[in-house]
Parts: C-alpha cells; structure tokens; sequence
C-alpha cells in the first residue's frame, strides 16, 4: 500500500510521482530495509501506452509503491499536464540522476544486487559499469529469455540480494514482478525497461563476432529501427496525452461556463456573450501555446 507523500500527475491514468532525485532515492533506500518486497516502477512512454490497451498492466503499475518518470517523454508530459512555464533544462535527466545516486549509497553500504535483462551483452555491460564505477557494490545477474523464470528465481534466492534490477520488455516485466514477487527472496524490486540505456553502455561499433561473421551491417540496422520505433512510441504518447488534456479542458470550460453563467444574471445577453467569448479565446491561445510547447520536445 502506497503511503509515501508526494506529488503526483495523472499522465493517461497512471499516477506518476513528481520529485527531485534524491528524495526518491533516499525513499528507495527505506523501501529495502523495510520487510516485505516494495517495487519501484519507472514509467515511460512505452509502458504507458502499453497500459492504455492492458488494464491489467495499468492495475499492476498503479498499485507499486513508487512510480517515477522514465524517459524525457514521460517528463515532459508531466511538465505539460502541470501546466509549467518552466523551460525543457533538465528533461530526460531524473533517471540518470537517480541512478547514480542510488548506486552512490548502494556502494557506501557495500550492498548486493542483481540484474534481470534480455540480452547477456546487456547484462555485461551492466556489470563493467557497476564494477569500474561503484566496486563495493556486490553484483550478480542473469539473462532472461522469458520462459527460464524458474532458473531465474532459483538464482535470485540463492543469493538473497538487497535489490533485484528487472531491465526487460514493458509486458515481461509487470508480468513477472505480478506473478512472481512473492516467491522472490529480496526487499525491492527496481523495474528499469525504460533507461536501459543509461547502463548498457552501448558501442558505436559492433560487437566482434558480427564483424568476424559480416553481421555488422545488420547490426546497425537493427539499432537504426531501435531509434525509429522509440521516436515513433514517442510521438503516439505526445498526441494522446494533449488528446487526454484536451478532453479535460473542454469539461472545465463548460464547467466554468455554467458557473460564470450564474453569476451574470445581471449583464446583457451580448455582455454575457463577449465575456464567454474571451475566456473561450484565451483559453484557446493558452492551449495550443502549451501544445506548441509539447510537440517541440
């Protein structure tokens, strides 16, 4: 049950908690000393709009202790739905920021840990960043291939770690932590889909067996379609969340309409309607200046 203090923006029904990195890790820090398994979810464009067509996805989310923004997307429409006239400076950098933080503490506490991902580059790579970075941090991991699930709980038991790090697809990971996370013997579940790439480490060459094999084009193009499909998730979350936020400003204006309404008995038939008409005009300008705003990031 979720009873930390914080802000929080309704970003397509999600719940999504505002606050600056270190609070968020100093939180993170109490969940994994409390008893009991707590999960903190970083959402993101993709998962959003995954819980927009699963409603068992947005029920799972919805109900973990801690959800933080997970990409730039994601930060920016929290910015948008919180109407700030704050400039972009610092979008796209609470994840990093966290990260570091909490591996900063993990490492002081010389804390264990392991890491759940898809790929064993991945989980490498992740592994040379935490041993050169943070080497008091104790580190162990598997890769998940989604159907080896009793392997991966056997290891996580084995080696009862302070954290379990979940860097998989949106579904595979709601799914595991929904249908799994008793049987796992850890304090915090840290899903991290979403900023996989602040960890990865990822080359610009590639990698030495698909040079040797004359795979190197294909991996590039494989990367090449990575950044497209992101671009093209990330513009379907922008315009459903404007969608979102239109909807809810219509409603509002009628609301307002009809009280403004009431208190106007006084004034004309056309006083009444020039005043409707530029609250509605100013309103208008407000919302696509906001828009505007949205659609640039």
């Amino acid at each position: 049950m979720k009873e930390h203090s914080s802000r929080k923006v309704n970003v397509l029904g999600i719940d999504v908690s505002v606050m600056r990195p270190e609070k968020a890790v100093n939180l993170t820090m109490d969940y994994m000393r409390r008893k009991g398994l707590e999960v903190v979810f970083f959402h993101s464009a993709e998962s959003s709009l995954y819980c927009q067509n699963q409603s068992w996805a947005a029920e799972s989310v919805q109900n973990m202790q801690l959800v933080l923004p997970g990409d730039s997307h994601m930060e920016m429409a929290i910015r948008h739905q919180r109407s700030s006239s704050e400039d972009r400076k610092g979008i796209g950098e609470f994840a990093d920021e966290y990260l570091k933080r909490l591996f900063a503490k993990l490492n002081r506490e010389s804390r264990e840990i392991y890491a759940v991902m898809t790929k064993q580059e991945h989980l490498d790579s992740f592994k040379e960043y935490i041993s050169s970075s943070y080497p008091d941090i104790f580190q162990n991991g598997t890769a998940f291939d989604g159907e080896n699930t009793g392997t991966v709980l056997n290891e996580i038991n084995a080696n009862i770690p302070d954290i379990v790090f979940f860097c998989l697809p949106v579904e595979q990971q709601i799914m595991f932590v929904r249908d799994f996370s008793s049987m796992m013997n850890t304090r915090l579940c840290i899903c991290i889909e979403s900023v996989q790439p602040l960890i990865s480490k990822e080359t610009e060459s590639a990698p030495a067996v698909l040079r040797v094999l004359h795979l190197d084009e294909l991996w590039f193009r494989m990367k090449r379609e990575s950044v497209i499909k992101k671009t093209v998730i990330g513009s379907i979350f922008k315009q459903k969340v404007l969608e979102d936020a239109g909807g809810e400003a219509a409603e509002q204006g009628q609301s307002t309409s009809a009280s403004s309404g009431g208190d106007k008995t006084g004034q004309s038939e056309e006083q009444k309607t020039e005043a409707v008409s530029v609250d509605e005009a100013t309103t208008k300008v407000q919302k696509e200046e906001d828009r505007q705003s949205f659609l640039k990031s």
